[in-house]
């Protein structure tokens, strides 16, 4: 007999035909939960950022309102115990006396009442923790008389005397020109403390006859807005301002102050000016984008800063007095992100096991499957050389085991038909 032609067989191999689409298919979708998951984490980190600048700005916007109002509602309590005649303005002492107990009570930096005649008295928090007292007349040069207090807000000694001219101050001329409660501009002043930077709240003052007698007015310490929004949880690495319409700084979140001292002077810093490179920049691109602060309302936006994603929030926030701020937000993507990649290189190294783990109990299935076929063929391409003499073990498949066993049956008979012949060739 004639042997088979085994090189003229074309075709792909059984185990090549059983491995490859299995791994492409794994590979497919390997590549498909790859990809999900970074679109996934994307959409993730956009609705984290979203979520926390509006918590941080819904925060800030809830202190402001409830900090800001306190100066503004002593003003129109003291204003109307003069109304009604329960205070004298012209008993200093008292009044001094009074504002003094209203300090323990209230974290502000300065209460005040300012008369037409020029004189006035003050309580001050000057270095933040001790409470004084300024008293002082119309009459310059050293009108001014800054009182050490004992511990029932008597006056003990004279701390200092300076020059002070009620009327060229923006806390006693903006409310007397309102005619209303407002708050004047703020005031920057380089003090033995340490640098003073006050918003005042200040309101007409009359008697019962509504006869104008001055003004009186509360400030507070903006630089304790900038301690509240460091122990905001988003500073911890983002970036919480606030900015006035101008562009200058009002309070920032990070360890760069909102102002310079220059010459002994401080001058306060507009936000493309900080000293914060996160704060500068994001500053800069509000500028350029909506050109200026002006008319900038709710806006959010992103823009990449030193190789990294910045997610940035804007909201307005007002007050009935006349403040028109903006509160900034700016959260680096690396906020988010940390976690994020950590799951996804997890998910990715998890499809990267499964498509190993597939490919070799691929190959290992394969090769199962493939050699009894390849014994069988071996077996057949004998018979077909004239070695009759075959038999083909059968294996742990079913439908393999049923054609080891018809081809041995089938050999058998060859082999017993090709003896018969031999036999009958032979008589």
């Amino acid at each position: 007999m004639k042997a088979f032609p085994s090189h003229k067989l074309q075709g792909l191999s059984l185990q090549f035909v059983l491995i490859v689409p299995f791994v492409l298919q794994i590979f497919g979708a390997v590549g498909l939960v790859g990809y999900l998951s970074l679109r996934n984490g994307q959409q993730a980190v956009n609705e984290l950022s979203d979520q926390l600048m509006a918590r941080t700005s819904r925060s800030v916007d809830q202190h402001l309102t409830s900090y800001l109002s306190i100066p503004h509602k002593l003003s129109q309590m003291n204003a109307d115990a003069v109304q009604m005649g329960l205070l004298d303005v012209r008993d200093r002492q008292t009044i001094g006396k009074y504002f003094w107990h209203q300090m323990q009570a209230y974290d502000l930096t300065y209460l005040g009442i300012g008369l037409t005649t020029g004189a006035g008295v003050g309580a001050a928090r000057y270095d933040s923790k001790t409470v004084t007292i300024d008293d002082w007349v119309a009459k310059l040069p050293n009108n001014v008389s800054n009182y050490d207090l004992d511990a029932e807000g008597n006056r003990l000694r004279v701390n200092s005397r300076f020059d002070y001219d009620l009327f060229k101050e923006s806390w006693y001329t903006a409310p007397i020109k309102a005619g209303k409660p407002v708050w004047s501009r703020i005031y920057t002043w380089n003090s033995p403390y340490g640098p003073y930077i006050t918003a005042s709240a200040g309101q007409p003052l009359y008697d019962a006859k509504r006869q104008l007698l001055g003004m009186v007015g509360a400030d507070i310490h903006l630089l304790k807005l900038s301690e509240f929004l460091q122990n905001l949880d988003v500073t911890k690495t983002g970036q919480v301002f606030i900015l006035e319409r101008s562009g200058l700084l009002i309070a920032n979140s990070g360890k760069a102050q909102p102002f310079k001292v220059v010459k002994n002077e401080v001058e306060r810093l507009n936000g493309s000016d900080s000293t914060d490179a996160t704060i500068q920049a994001v500053a800069k691109q509000l500028q350029q984008r909506f050109n200026g602060f002006g008319t900038l309302t709710n806006a959010e936006l992103q823009f990449d800063f030193q190789g990294e994603r910045h997610h940035v929030r804007v909201a307005p926030w007002r007050d009935q007095y006349g403040l028109d701020w903006l509160v900034v937000v700016s959260v680096p993507e690396s906020a988010f992100m940390g976690q994020i990649n950590a799951n996804t290189r997890t998910t990715l190294l998890l499809c990267l096991a499964a498509l190993a783990g597939a490919t070799i109990l691929g190959f290992y299935t394969s090769r199962w499957i493939t050699r009894p076929i390849l014994r069988l063929s071996a077996a057949t391409r004998a018979i077909a050389a004239g070695d009759l003499d075959q038999r083909v073990e059968a294996n742990g498949i079913q439908e393999l085991s049923s054609l080891s066993l018809s081809f041995n049956a089938m050999a058998g008979q060859l082999r017993d038909s090709f003896n018969a012949l031999e036999a009958s060739n032979a008589e």
